[in-house]
């Protein structure tokens, strides 16, 4: 972040499913205090069908000056789960924007669960939400500013949602 400090923006492409878990240690150095991002709720095995939802859980701030630059997120139908967390983290950034197209709206954690017949299956075991109860599950993240792939595009190597990344960061 020291040697991104007097850039005009920072584009964060995780149209994939992430290396590393960037949540905390990437947004402490964008916003001045904490933001809420996200809410989940989790099933009671002792209480069938009770799902309590757990306290909001924010973003942290920084100490110091934070980045001053655009912050603009790249996501596609490809951008699952912890892509999916992650950009709703670094959306709750002050004036970050999302681009691309909506995500695959299979965020949370894996629960595996054994069907007759010895038959194993997964499913998420937890709801997640926006702090104001926007739900991301089978929703998706969905973008601030659409931009996908064209055929021209794509014969011509360009990449047009970095393109149209770049052009927001520049003020275009």
């Amino acid at each position: 972040m020291v040697q991104l400090k007097n850039t005009k923006g920072l584009v964060i492409d995780i149209r994939n499913y992430p290396a590393e878990f960037v949540v905390f240690s990437l947004t402490k150095y964008l916003s001045a205090k904490p933001v809420p991002f996200v809410w989940f709720s989790e099933p009671q095995p002792t209480y069938p069908g009770v799902f309590l939802r757990t306290p909001v859980t924010a973003v942290w701030g920084t100490k110091d000056a934070p980045y001053a630059g655009k912050v603009v997120i790249l996501v596609n139908e490809l951008s699952q789960s912890q892509s999916e967390y992650t950009t709703m983290a670094l959306r709750a950034v002050p004036g970050a924007k999302v681009v691309g197209s909506t995500t695959a709206g299979a965020d949370g954690n894996v629960s595996t669960i054994i069907l007759p017949g010895n038959i194993s299956t997964m499913i998420s075991g937890l709801g997640v939400y926006y702090p104001d109860g926007g739900e991301t599950q089978r929703v998706g993240i969905v973008s601030d500013v659409v931009a996908q792939p064209t055929i021209a595009g794509i014969q011509a190597g360009r990449d047009e949602v970095l393109e149209k990344a770049v052009q927001l960061i520049a003020g275009q």
